[in-house]
């Protein structure tokens, strides 16, 4: 589409952020239009023949559709005068400039590896991933930690590896530009004009690159919604940020409030659980769509029950060939809407976050089943193992042939080489087996599950573990609802499918 035609679609506020040539923060509120806004607002700035204009974003993918979008309504020859990119893909550019190459920087495997080695040699004993995090924290707050804290120890140990192995990490890219553009050594992009997409999720670092150009003279248009802020965890300054941008640069503030996305129903709903929210800047949202949307409440005993009336809610849709969505707080909060979609054998796809059923304790517990149902003989191995029967105590089972089911006695274990402890919990395994196998035969199938289920929560203690567990028990047992006829233990977790027979 021209540009002459995008800019006449523009509402007065988004035409308004596009016009102000000074520093300028547009609150764009959810559909409020906000990359169309900028982009517009970039290829207008390039029409300028003198101009330079800089996008910055956070995410690669984001960096790339902004600038095709900007590139797609500007002049012919705009692109190079058009810089686009993520905030550490920019700082990388001006470490390389500094240095006359590119500095290189450190993979995961690599700092893990360093981490474990600093780690043992200032004596901390910490797993690899707390290590992370409080580097991570301290590199936001532009390296400074408190003096002879372990964090300090750490940071410095850690660094100090870096260093002798003649690399950074990612969070260094950021933190080294800012330290270079303070000090001088590093020129801030000639930038005569800087858009900042999603500002609320800028965090310290972030921030101060961005200042640094305003002061070198840039004129920063950024976008955001404070009430958007989702990564106040990663030291992100949501509101806090927005408002200290406008004081600090007496930027003028523009509200995009203009919902292009939903009913008024559904808006409505947002803004009065929104509106609870006590550091915000006020905004009114107003559906460009008007009224037409539906918001039900329901509240349920337990997140099972809840999981269970969305997929009866929104089966009729499914059904008839709709798409539905199921959104939540956190990717915990899906785990039993997964375990019912199981269950009542409706497809679906998690689009983030790794499902609680493909943790080792889900398929081993299908494992148990199946060879509780004779549909399989393997895997005896790993349910050994899982009462914590060694490799070596395992080979020496296999001495005398597969390790299977058949119970054995005492003494034979013993002599075998095993110590007490694993040919009691050798024993006690066959002798469940038995039981649960002759529950089996007589479709006694929920003794069964509950005694599988009591039986693995007896070997675990790991709270990950635990609930893989009582996810795939949840999943199982409400199989018997629904399928009570031809249930299968293991075919909701099995691409298979196996009906037990």
């Amino acid at each position: 589409m021209p540009l002459i035609k995008v800019l006449e679609g523009l509402n007065p506020a988004q035409r308004e952020v596009v016009d102000l040539r000074h520093h300028c923060v547009a609150v764009a509120v959810p559909g409020g239009g906000k990359t169309a806004t900028i982009a517009a607002k970039a290829a207008v700035l390039l029409a300028s023949p003198n101009a330079t204009v800089g996008a910055v974003t956070f995410s690669k993918d984001a960096a790339v559709e902004l600038r095709d979008r900007i590139l797609a309504l500007a002049r012919p020859d705009a692109k190079k005068h058009l810089l686009a990119g993520t905030f550490h893909s920019l700082a990388y550019k001006q470490l390389g400039r500094r240095n006359g190459r590119a500095p290189d920087i450190a993979t995961d495997g690599d700092r893990t590896g360093l981490l474990i080695k600093v780690l043992s040699d200032v004596g901390l004993d910490w797993k690899v991933e707390d290590a992370i995090a409080a580097i991570e924290a301290i590199k936001t707050n532009f390296g400074q930690a408190q003096s002879g804290s372990a964090e300090e120890i750490l940071y410095r140990g850690y660094q100090d590896s870096l260093e002798r192995n003649g690399k950074i990490d990612f969070q260094d890219m950021l933190r080294l530009a800012v330290e270079g553009m303070q000090n001088g050594t590093i020129e801030p992009y000639p930038f005569t004009y800087l858009l900042v997409d999603e500002f609320q999720d800028t965090d310290p670092l972030q921030f101060e690159w961005i200042a640094l150009h305003a002061h070198a003279g840039s004129i920063l248009t950024v976008v955001g919604d404070d009430d958007q802020s989702i990564y106040g965890f990663r030291s992100a300054l949501g509101f806090r940020g927005m408002e200290s941008f406008i004081r600090q640069f007496d930027a003028q503030q523009v509200v995009l409030g203009n919902n292009y996305r939903c009913h008024a129903e559904i808006l409505g709903a947002a803004d009065r659980v929104i509106r609870n929210n006590r550091d915000r800047i006020p905004k009114e949202l107003v559906a460009h769509k008007g009224p037409g949307g539906q918001v039900q409440f329901q509240r349920f005993p337990d997140e099972y029950a809840e999981a269970v009336a969305a997929m009866d809610h929104l089966g009729v849709a499914l059904r008839n060939g709709q798409s539905a969505a199921v959104l939540a707080r956190t990717n915990r909060i899906l785990d039993p809407v997964e375990a019912v979609c199981r269950s009542h054998g409706v497809k679906y796809f998690r689009a983030s976050g790794k499902s609680i059923l493909s943790r080792p304790e889900a398929a081993l517990m299908c494992n148990l089943l199946e060879l509780v149902q004779k549909t399989k003989d393997t895997g005896v191995d790993a349910l050994l193992s899982f009462v914590g029967i060694g490799t070596q105590e395992l080979r020496l089972l296999y001495s005398k042939g597969r390790a299977n089911t058949d119970q054995r006695q005492r003494k034979e274990l013993l002599e075998l080489g095993l110590s007490e402890t694993s040919a009691d919990h050798y024993r006690e395994l066959m002798k469940r087996l038995a039981e649960w196998r002759s529950l089996c035969d007589r479709q006694f199938y929920s003794l069964v599950l509950e005694g599988a289920r009591e039986w693995m929560m007896e070997h675990t203690d790991a709270d990950p573990a635990r609930r893989a567990i009582t996810t795939t028990y949840d999943v199982l047992s409400r199989s018997t609802v629904h399928s009570p006829t031809a249930w299968s233990f293991c075919a909701v977790t099995t691409t298979s499918r196996r009906r037990m027979r």
